[in-house]
């Protein structure tokens, strides 16, 4: 025995080290990232290409996902699995797999999307799609379905809970068009000035719809087709959402603030000062908080709608745009055979193909209804047990059998070396 055999037997140990370093990198799931949160919001970065995903208690940055360039809307599926991000500067939709928070696939649905929605009862979802002026329903796995063509550039969309009716805003028109079924134009609705946003009611009677040129918040009743009043609201709004209570928030994008308003009253009850250039805005899981994307200062403001005030003010990726919540509660989600259920890595691949995700949907919110599902590396949603109970076995086995074996290679060569007496 000498030196160089010695050597030799550390460096053989060191290769095997090595092999299980690399079988634990590639074979097993990358270490979950822990968070104390019950629900997650996703805020779409257009500037830098990216989705930022937030927890709820915390109201932190749990990760930064990389979409497809120029991501303009993001929506939630029913059963809370898959985040759909629209993305504008390649035509494509990008699905964030929500067990890991990672894109599985991607799907092209045109030139450039502008607005996605993923309606409550139904696993299909909507995208309106620019340059081809029409409506493009997908399905969970994201094929294309059906579309359905309309007069001008659709850059705003909103669909009752079925997708029976929908409602489209054009660039620069004064009609929003009436989709029912998602392939056919049954309406138009005439509003004096063109609207750039839209939300509806919990029970789809009551459209909202936001025009810049007036500074005001349309209240229009859908089942007439007509606009019933308008509301003044802040400078130059952008952005608008409605609260489990009803109320309506709009984000002002000159003022950099968001109106509140009493529609029953139709009139503005508050002003919250937030960021630069608030453009979009969302309710938390629980009703109790709203998320404002500032465009011009990289942040979300946290509203505290209990207080009307803002709370925090969150730095996330270049440019947000857009923001949408996941559920608290999810069922279990149903994929398709054969379906990846990670990426290789979290950029959008060149594959069409989408993974699915969608089943019979739940309600969103405090009271939704159906089991408690937490994602498998993220357990940041549901009701919380993952805090107590700690990782599922199916977690932490592959770290733990990972861990063994290189613990007993190590001893093995500690037994080994110790006999051998070193020399020269």
């Amino acid at each position: 025995m000498n030196g160089r055999y010695v050597r030799a037997q550390i460096n053989r140990a060191g290769l095997v080290l090595a092999a299980v370093a690399g079988l634990t990198a590639t074979g097993l799931p990358a270490t979950p990232v822990m968070a104390n949160g019950v629900g997650t919001i996703f805020v779409a970065n257009e500037g830098s290409s990216t989705v930022s995903v937030l927890e709820h208690v915390g109201q932190t940055v749990l990760v930064t996902v990389p979409v497809g360039p120029a991501p303009r809307s993001v929506a939630i599926t029913p059963d809370g699995r898959t985040a759909f991000v629209a993305n504008r500067g390649n035509g494509t939709v990008s699905a964030i797999d929500r067990d890991y928070y990672q894109v599985s696939m991607t799907t092209r649905v045109g030139k450039a999307p502008e607005a996605v929605v993923a309606p409550l009862d139904t696993t299909n979802s909507l995208v309106a799609e620019g340059p081809g002026n029409e409506i493009v329903t997908i399905d969970a796995s994201g094929s294309r379905v059906k579309s359905v063509q309309v007069q001008g550039k659709p850059i705003a969309l909103v669909s009752d809970r079925a997708a029976r009716k929908s409602y489209v805003a054009v660039e620069g028109g004064t009609k929003l068009f009436v989709i029912d079924d998602g392939d056919r134009v049954s309406g138009m609705i005439e509003m004096k000035e063109p609207a750039v946003a839209l939300a509806l009611s919990a029970d789809g009677a009551v459209l909202y719809a936001v025009t810049p040129e007036s500074n005001s918040l349309a209240i229009i009743n859908v089942s007439a087709g007509q606009v019933v009043t308008n509301v003044p609201v802040g400078l130059t709004p952008l952005g608008l959402t409605v609260t489990p209570d009803g109320r309506v928030l709009v984000a002002n994008s000159i003022s950099n603030d968001v109106t509140v308003v009493d529609p029953v009253a139709r009139t503005a009850i508050a002003q919250v000062a937030v960021g630069k250039r608030p453009v979009a805005l969302a309710i938390g899981p629980d009703g109790a908080f709203a998320y404002v994307a500032n465009n011009d200062s990289n942040t979300v403001s946290i509203i505290d709608l209990g207080r009307l005030e803002q709370v925090k003010s969150v730095p996330v990726g270049q440019k947000p745009v857009a923001v949408a919540v996941a559920p608290v509660q999810m069922v279990a989600s149903t994929r398709p055979p054969g379906s990846a259920s990670v990426a290789d890595n979290a950029r959008p691949p060149a594959s069409s193909a989408i993974i699915g995700g969608a089943t019979d949907a739940t309600a969103r919110g405090a009271a939704a209804s159906g089991p408690s599902v937490l994602p498998k590396t993220l357990p940041n949603t549901g009701d919380g047990s993952m805090a107590a109970t700690g990782p599922s076995a199916s977690d932490v086995v592959p770290y733990a059998g990972a861990g063994m074996a290189v613990g007993a290679i190590v001893a093995f060569m500690r037994r080994r070396l110790v006999r051998i007496p070193v020399r020269g």
